[in-house]
């Protein structure tokens, strides 16, 4: 598995414009240009899905706005935070990827080669944003280093739905099920080395409970060996 992460300024200044204010000077700005330039301001809501599209090579109809926010004095603050931000991240998949590909393909028991691209905001964004279609993830949220392997399983987490979305398939809460307890249960516990077999949706509890012991055993546990295993307490 490939990730890419990147900044892209078009979407950067899309959420700024859209999304909860990032600082008061934004949240000025963004009033300035809607009683300026309502028409314009309105128009480039639409440009989100244009952008994830064509990311690399988007270029808006009318950039009026676009350059009035990247001309701004309190862009450039914005810019420099999201690009440390991008180094982080960049920075903490790096030390990370071996140990957590190798443990899915240990999991998953085949070798997981899709291409995601990880499109990075301002961490005060607090946002998530996944787009199937496009195999893009946009992040802007804050990370507690002293568990980024709790971020960092959650967005390994979002690239195995959005994989598990185009199935077709009838039995959704079954799915739903094995995805929880080979990523956010099995992967989540073997990277921490604490149990995480507590975390999950309540409503997926009785499924998890009932495959568990066909999950081990896909795994290659022994039956015997099984009772050492966390039980489920979802």
């Amino acid at each position: 598995m490939k990730l890419d992460i990147v900044i892209n300024k078009y979407l950067l200044m899309w959420h700024l414009l859209y999304q909860s204010s990032v600082s008061h000077d934004i949240h000025t700005l963004k009033q300035q240009l809607w009683g300026d330039y309502k028409k314009e301001y309105s128009a480039i809501y639409k440009e989100k899905g244009i952008i994830l599209n064509d990311l690399d090579n988007y270029i808006p109809d009318d950039d009026l706005i676009f350059n009035l926010v990247e001309n701004s004095p309190f862009y450039k603050k914005i810019k420099q935070e999201t690009a440390r931000y991008r180094i982080t991240l960049q920075e903490i998949w790096d030390k990370s990827k071996k140990d957590y590909l190798s443990e899915m393909d240990d999991i998953l028991k085949f070798n997981f080669n899709g291409d995601y691209t990880i499109v990075t905001l301002h961490p005060n964004l607090d946002v998530i944003e996944e787009d199937f279609k496009n195999n893009i993830i946009s992040i802007g949220k804050k990370i507690n280093f002293r568990d980024k392997d709790n971020f960092l399983t959650f967005v390994i987490y979002k690239i195995m739905e959005s994989e598990f979305v185009r199935m077709r398939y009838l039995e959704k809460d079954i799915v739903e099920a094995v995805l929880e307890l080979a990523i956010l249960n099995e992967l989540y516990t073997r990277i921490s080395k604490d149990s995480k077999y507590n975390l999950g949706k309540p409503s997926l509890r009785d499924v998890k409970n009932k495959i568990y012991p066909y999950f081990l055993m896909y795994l290659g546990v022994n039956e015997e060996d099984m009772e050492k295993y966390p039980v489920q307490t979802v």
